[in-house]
């Protein structure tokens, strides 16, 4: 939540993250009732656990080795996390002494706060003054240049009975013509979705007659509405969550299947973020971030140095990053993979949460398992893919663009054509394969996230 990131009151952060925290507490009876039930079944079914029922159709089909890759992981990144902490612990300790206030010690209600202050005191970074080179509407229509300079895809806007006045709909073509239908609801509102994501409301398939229905789908995400005579500003964050979101939409567009059961995103589940992932290094890459930003006033494009230091505040607390990232999988597949006919989710929770993601509650009881949707709403047992296919996305990036260049059109078509067209119709891995001309490998992923 925002208000952890910039509340600057201990008592505040404290008060916000136990209320986050200890909230829904009658969904832990829920969630076990769940896993139990998932357990069972698989049983019944003649598998080990509900794990490997469900990796059943995934490219990595084995949990054992995916729990080895997560441990090993986790070996590498623990102690990068620990000397992180103990430098926001001693940056926090300071302010204390600076205000005269008694330190006790670094806590979870800290981390977001002094990861904020950690990266804006050490690279100098303006939050407001980033902000103001990525006016959400024309950063969408920079972004939608971007997307036809390098894949030939021209999104055009149709004005149309849509169901929020600041929803807009655009026709996307290709030199080919149609390709589909994309809904953009971009700004926040009550009871709406709370979350960034992509749906379809179409898959696109192949009629007996070999007529074409095409794709429509829906970007969903929450940025602050403009209002008051105050535009819609977007973070750098922002910015990566509009980018992921779109690499899902243009999964959903450039797919071409015969079936809609395998269109788009209807790949194996520890693919479906890859393609997405793939597109977030774009706004890593200084190239991209100089086309993407241009002030909301002045009109002048983003200054390098500002670009610089956004790029250079990337791997700040990488290892506390990655490990909570980490923590979940490993959290998820435990509960769905455990030897025993019954596990106690809950403990597992607050048991790993201690021990991997090194967590410190100061004592307080919370019940983070009972609003952990993942692991109980398509990402059971999946929980990894997300660092999965981070890493099958910075090797073919680092592998492909960082030999062809980021505007290379003809490697993007091929990564087009390759990756995105097939959706879940083939073995995704074949794919890979034939994208980067040989085996995965992660060594472009541990330099992504620091590690030697």
């Amino acid at each position: 939540m925002v208000i952890l990131r910039l509340a600057a009151l201990e008592e505040t952060r404290k008060a916000i993250y136990v209320a986050l925290f200890t909230k829904c507490p009658n969904n832990i009876e829920l969630l076990q009732q769940a896993v139990d039930l998932r357990q069972e079944k698989a049983k019944i079914l003649g598998f080990k656990s509900h794990a490997s029922y469900t990796f059943d159709d995934l490219s990595m089909n084995d949990p054992d080795m995916v729990l080895d890759m997560l441990n090993t992981l986790r070996t590498q990144l623990t102690p990068m996390a620990r000397r992180e902490l103990a430098q926001l612990r001693a940056i926090k300790q300071a302010d204390c002494e600076s205000m005269g206030l008694e330190f006790t010690d670094f806590y979870d209600w800290d981390l977001a706060y002094y990861k904020r202050t950690k990266t804006e005191r050490t690279h100098n970074i303006d939050t407001a003054l980033i902000k103001s080179y990525f006016h959400a509407p024309d950063t969408v229509c920079r972004l939608f240049a971007l997307f036809e300079e390098i894949m030939q895809l021209r999104f055009c806007k149709v004005y149309a009975s849509v169901w929020h006045p600041l929803v807009e709909l655009y026709e996307v073509r290709d030199t080919n013509g149609f390709v589909g239908h994309c809904y953009m609801d971009l700004y926040a509102r009550p009871r709406k979705y709370a979350n960034g994501a992509t749906f379809h409301i179409r898959s696109g398939f192949t009629r007996k007659t070999g007529a074409r229905e095409y794709p429509v789908v829906v970007l969903v995400t929450n940025f602050v509405q403009p209002a008051n005579g105050e535009p819609a500003l977007l973070s750098h964050a922002n910015l990566k969550t509009l980018v992921h979101e779109m690499g899902h939409v243009l999964h959903n567009l450039c797919s071409v299947t015969k079936w809609s059961m395998f269109h788009g995103t209807r790949v194996c589940r520890d693919f479906v973020e890859c393609p997405s992932q793939m597109f977030e290094n774009l706004i890593w890459t200084p190239s991209v971030l100089q086309k993407l930003g241009v002030h909301y006033q002045t009109k002048q494009p983003i200054p390098l140095c500002i670009v610089d230091a956004i790029i250079a505040a990337k791997p700040q607390v990488a290892g506390v990053f990655y490990l909570q990232k980490l923590f979940y999988a490993v959290y998820d597949i435990s509960i769905y993979h455990s030897p025993n006919s019954h596990v106690d989710a809950s403990l597992v929770y607050n048991t790993l949460e201690k021990n991997v993601a090194l967590c410190n509650t100061g004592g307080i009881e919370t019940i983070g398992a009972a609003t952990t949707r993942q692991v109980v709403r398509g990402y059971d047992s999946k929980c990894f893919v997300y660092l999965w296919g981070q890493a099958l996305a910075a090797d073919m990036f680092s592998t492909r663009f960082g030999r062809d260049g980021v505007f290379n059109q003809q490697t993007w078509m091929e990564y087009r054509n390759v990756i995105l067209r097939p959706g879940g119709s083939t073995d995704i891995m074949k794919c890979v394969h034939q994208f980067l001309g040989r085996k995965p490998q992660y060594n472009a992923f541990f330099t992504q996230i620091g590690l030697d």
